[in-house]
């Protein structure tokens, strides 16, 4: 079943509920998120611009330790201009502040560090895990592979790390080297150690554009021998300024497709146990995805709780810079539903998008407002924020 067979409510539910983003199963709490899903596709801007806080409801938390990294991958936010001008980078969280935090997160069913950086390279790394795991039933990184080496891999195992994504965007000996810098050959050496000393559930995070298409085909064929492998996530290219400016460009839907159909075909043939995220029904209907195009509205801010390095809510994962309530001063439950993070949702709600989740998301401005009105608007919610 896909969104374009569906012909019943309870159809269009179940498809949901196999959709919808998380890696928990908990039916009660994805009810709870389906029911905001709901409000906010029928009530629109008059829906409450509040997000539940009852973790268990919401998709995950994901924290940055460091905006610290070692390689310079060709599509990251750091990139971005405005992101370089922020101060944002080169930074690490306070251990002691995220020490306090995270007892206050238990009820989320998931915690991932990520963010613009490689979070490994944080010294408090491990410590971070290990206490983290106290709380949280799964606690996962989001990983380039570098820091995958076998001095690593027995403190990852007493860390209790329970999943972790790699990220390869070219398995051709020279995209992934060209777009990111550093060989797929050395990622997928250090991916194979660890799966051979631990049970540590691996998924690869790929960027899919034109300019990495060719090279994507022979991934199962490469990855075949990693066993401990149980997705491979690919990621549609996000169009920032810097993406517009090097002329790269997001894949064709037929293209799409047709990688994932090729993918398929490999892990049939070899027999192997790879979920495909999305797979070809999901790639028509995800939930979040659906919300955007048909309806015009984010669900990110109110399911996907994003703390950046400084301890301050970001409205998503993609605009870790925008600090717009912090955790460390009041607690989560007050950060989540500052008021410049209501109001950021508010807006959102009227059709007033600012550039950055217009450009990136394709999201668009149906407000009656002048530019000037907008703008000053998103000025007042965060500086880097224009109409």
């Amino acid at each position: 079943m896909n969104i374009n067979t569906i012909t019943t409510i309870d159809e269009f539910e179940d498809l949901f509920k196999r959709n919808i983003r998380g890696m928990f199963k908990d039916e009660k709490s994805r009810n709870e998120r389906i029911k905001k899903f709901y409000e906010l596709i029928v009530l629109k801007k008059n829906a409450s611009p509040l997000a539940s806080t009852k973790k268990e409801t919401l998709r995950r938390v994901s924290i940055v330790l460091t905006t610290k990294c070692n390689l310079k991958c060709v599509w990251c936010h750091r990139e971005e201009q405005h992101v370089k001008d922020s101060g944002y980078l080169e930074k690490n969280i306070e251990l002691d502040k995220l020490k306090k935090l995270l007892p206050e997160l238990k009820g989320f069913h998931v915690l991932s560090w990520g963010g613009l950086g490689e979070p490994m390279l944080n010294k408090n790394f491990y410590e971070a895990t290990k206490i983290a795991r106290k709380y949280i039933p799964i606690v996962k990184t989001v990983c380039n592979g570098t820091t995958l080496v076998e001095k690593n891999i027995q403190k990852l195992k007493e860390s209790n790390l329970n999943y972790i994504e790699v990220s390869i965007d070219g398995f051709n000996e020279e995209a992934n080297l060209r777009l990111r810098g550093a060989h797929e050959a050395d990622i997928i050496r250090n991916i194979k150690k660890l799966s051979d000393e631990t049970d540590i559930p691996i998924q690869i995070n790929t960027v899919v554009s034109e300019e990495n298409y060719e090279s994507l085909f022979g991934a199962i064929h490469k990855l075949k021998d990693v066993k401990n492998i149980v997705a491979m996530h690919t990621i549609p290219l996000f169009m920032t300024k810097h993406m517009q400016e090097l002329g790269i460009k997001p894949l064709g839907q037929t293209k799409y497709e047709n990688l994932l159909k090729s993918w398929k075909a490999d892990i049939d043939k070899f027999k192997l146990n790879i979920e495909l995220s999305p797979n070809l029904d999901q790639m028509n209907f995800d939930p979040v995805t659906f919300m955007k195009k048909e309806h015009n509205i984010c669900f990110s801010p109110y399911e996907d709780p994003s703390i950046n390095v400084e301890g301050h809510i970001a409205p998503c994962s993609r605009l870790q810079h925008i600090s717009l309530g912090n955790v460390f001063d009041g607690g989560f439950e007050k950060a989540w539903n500052s008021e410049k993070m209501v109001k950021f949702r508010q807006e959102q709600l009227k059709g007033n998008y600012g550039d950055l989740c217009q450009r990136e998301c394709n999201m668009k401005v149906t407000c009656k407002k002048s530019l000037q009105e907008r703008t000053k608007i998103h000025k007042e919610i965060h500086s880097s924020i224009s109409g």
